[in-house]
């Protein structure tokens, strides 16, 4: 065998014997998207499920997908139902769709959903 041969042999052997590299990271985007509905979900459990207002739902965050992260405000007790109110996020930017964000609630969950998005805490404006 050559010495050149030999090198080259060498290096692929330690090559081949390397750890593979984790997987990427979570985009920032995605990450801050996230903690958004996080927060928002926060609050909506302690702001909106004890209401008289929204007590016949409940909430389902699916911030694990791979997907968009988003918020399911479905019935309370029927979690295959489906969902009344959806909020998703895009970084700090949400939006919400739905029936409940066209019902005479839906000013209410807007004016909500952004103060959470944003950092409030409080249950009212």
């Amino acid at each position: 065998m050559t010495p050149l041969l030999a090198m080259v042999a060498a290096g692929l052997l330690v090559a081949s014997c390397t750890a593979t590299p984790p997987p990427p990271a979570r985009s920032t985007g995605t990450s801050v998207s996230v903690s958004t509905l996080q927060r928002i979900n926060t609050q909506a459990h302690r702001c909106w499920l004890p209401d008289a207002e929204f007590r016949s739902y409940g909430t389902a965050p699916e911030l694990n997908t791979t997907g968009t992260p988003r918020l399911l405000v479905i019935p309370r007790g029927k979690p295959q139902s489906l969902p009344q109110l959806v909020v998703t996020a895009d970084g700090a930017s949400t939006q919400v769709y739905g029936p409940l964000a066209t019902s005479p609630l839906a000013p209410r969950i807007e004016r909500d959903v952004a103060r959470w998005a944003a950092g409030a805490t409080t249950c009212t404006a």
